[in-house]
């Protein structure tokens, strides 16, 4: 027994060490070293189960533990192995492209992993260890070595080193956890002074007990930081302290809603309206009207009625329902609404539109998963009344939707619950970076509604003679939050079994059971690293993109290509000058 446990043990080390080379590998978006040691680290985890679960199953079958049959089976695993390497360093081309071959590869693996581990445990000598270590480092460098010549950033010795030691310092922190608990269970049969039965469940008590005890810290610790990112949502900042002038925006001195209720994003938002005079000198004539920002925090109503109807109120007032447009804004977890949507729309309608958003939490979106149903009741019911107050008016008004990330979805899902034979209650609508899995996103793209990579696809498709399509989906090729998905550790998914995978993908990237799971959190995490005013389109980062769409998605067909030259550099100008407002710091917390 004790020998199988050794080589259980034995073979996980050496199954996780194969899988965390392997991680190296490119996938959807550049990592830090510190993001590569997490992704090793998980990695390697994945692996030591596996590969310690195979050996304890293998070994205990009859016919093949500890026999010539599984040294046999290793040494024939340890060959195909070899023979793969030796084909990715000459063709890097060489991989998994199938469900079937990508597990075959893992398969093997972990069969030369027990293979290698049974031999060790069986035959306690230097020259045994040395071989098994060789037969572990030899081909887990050449693994390492063919995986970064697929990748197409910067990896160094540096890089290596410490992506390396951050992975070690979480397995190693991981491993003193598990045993710390394991101990707890020794320690507490020993003080009872039991065996047996009652041993056996004196320590199970311990052990469990243990484990709680962790739980409770880490769901305390979780909270605390969970509670300091949302008051630091509702925080003052210095360049946003005073509420607006403009009497067409929430929060200024005749609004309905008080400044102070409007929280971090909602006090951005409606203090950076564009102002008439920036209009005409961008689109070089006239203004038609001053823009409307309509924005409702959750501190500004008590319920979700009280909320639309307070939007709906401040609409009124602030002129709102002048406008020949209304742009009804899903926000993301922190309220948060694109501020170049928003503005390139204002610069294009001339001023003649207003926009509404309605917060429903103060968390990031990440960290907002659990609200995904009431962001969606709350923004297709806002849809809804504005439907029925444009309808109950002698004006033609176009009511066009927005959504981004998790907000494309929530607002999808909000439509989809409110739409009448399928046709959702609005004019158009623009849905940017849409996560994997929403319903609305998937139905209509099988029925063949284009999703689009880039302005030029859109400028491709209209030169063609298609309609301005009513529904525009914009999704980058390479953005990890379109494209992950938790299945990722067990199912390849679709996107990478096609050689041609569209802009920005790396043609190198292979779907690796377990591995890809946790390659696809860190991309998704790093989807859109940006730098203000440095608009890219790349990953989440849709920037250059927008304005653009906006034209397309909300007819703005009477903007010239030299206002639109305008309108970019503004945009980027503006973000700029936000970025140094931010900086600025906060005046209080919340």
């Amino acid at each position: 027994m004790e020998r199988r446990r050794i080589s259980a043990s034995v073979a996980g080390v050496i199954a996780g060490l194969q899988m965390a080379s392997k991680s190296l590998e490119p996938s959807l978006m550049p990592r830090s070293a510190v993001d590569q040691g997490l992704i090793m680290a998980g990695s390697f985890a994945t692996g030591y189960v596996a590969g310690a679960a195979a050996a304890r199953v293998l070994g205990a079958l009859p016919v093949i533990g500890a026999t010539a049959v599984l040294r046999l089976a290793g040494v024939t695993a340890t060959a195909a192995r070899s023979n793969r390497l030796l084909r990715r360093l000459d063709d890097s081309t060489v991989g998994s492209d199938d469900d079937i071959s990508a597990w075959t590869e893992a398969g093997i693996d972990v069969l030369e992993s027990v293979s290698l581990a049974h031999a060790v445990s069986r035959r306690r000598r230097a020259v045994f260890e040395a071989a098994t270590v060789a037969a572990v480092a030899v081909p887990s460098g050449l693994e390492a070595h063919a995986a970064l010549g697929t990748r197409t950033d910067e990896v160094d010795a540096t890089y290596l080193a410490a992506a390396s030691g951050t992975a070690v310092g979480i397995v190693a922190l991981s491993a003193a956890l598990v045993a710390a608990v394991r101990a707890s269970g020794r320690l507490a049969r020993k003080a009872t002074d039991t065996s047996g039965i009652v041993g056996a469940l004196v320590s199970s008590g311990a052990i469990l007990g243990a484990i709680g005890i962790l739980g409770i810290g880490g769901k305390v610790a979780l909270g605390r930081v969970i509670g300091s990112i949302a008051q630091g949502n509702q925080a003052t900042e210095s360049a946003y302290a005073d509420s607006p002038r403009s009497p067409n925006v929430s929060g200024g001195e005749h609004s309905l809603i008080p400044y102070e209720t409007l929280g971090l994003q909602g006090r951005r938002l409606v203090s950076e309206v564009t102002p008439v005079a920036t209009i005409e000198a961008v689109m070089g004539e006239p203004a038609l009207a001053e823009p409307v920002r309509v924005f409702v925090g959750v501190q500004s109503a008590e319920s979700t009625e009280e909320q639309i109807e307070l939007a709906i109120r401040e609409l009124r007032r602030s002129g709102g329902f002048d406008r020949s447009s209304i742009l009804a804004c899903s926000p993301a977890g922190t309220g948060y609404v694109n501020y170049i949507t928003v503005e390139a729309a204002e610069l294009m309608s001339r001023g003649d539109i207003a926009t509404v958003a309605i917060q429903y939490g103060n968390l990031p979106s990440m960290l907002s998963m659990n609200k995904v149903d009431h962001a969606s009741k709350l923004y297709g019911a806002l849809v809804k009344r504005l439907r029925v107050e444009i309808d109950t008016l002698d004006r033609d008004i176009s009511l066009y939707a927005y959504g981004e990330s998790l907000s494309a979805k929530t607002s999808q899902i909000g439509l989809d619950r409110i739409s009448i034979d399928s046709d959702p209650p609005v004019d158009g609508a623009l849905w940017v970076g849409t996560p994997y899995g929403t319903e609305m996103f998937e139905r209509l793209t099988a029925e063949g509604v284009a999703v689009f990579d880039s302005p030029s696809q859109l400028h491709e498709y209209l030169a063609d003679g298609s309609p301005r399509p009513g529904v525009v989906f914009l999704n980058h090729d390479n953005d990890p939050v379109a494209k992950f998905t938790p299945s990722m550790f067990y199912v390849m998914p679709d996107w990478l079994k096609t050689p041609d995978r569209g802009r920005g993908m790396n043609p190198h990237q292979r779907w690796l059971p377990g591995i890809a799971f946790w390659q696809g959190i860190i991309d998704t995490k790093n989807a859109a690293t940006v730098v203000p005013g440095e608009f890219r389109s790349t990953g989440h980062d849709y920037r250059s993109d927008l304005a653009s769409f906006v034209q397309v998605a909300y007819a703005f067909d009477d903007v010239t290509a030299d206002q639109m030259e305008r309108i970019e550099a503004k945009l980027r100008a503006s973000e700029i000058e936000r970025a140094e407002n931010i900086a600025q710091g906060k005046v209080q917390s919340a």
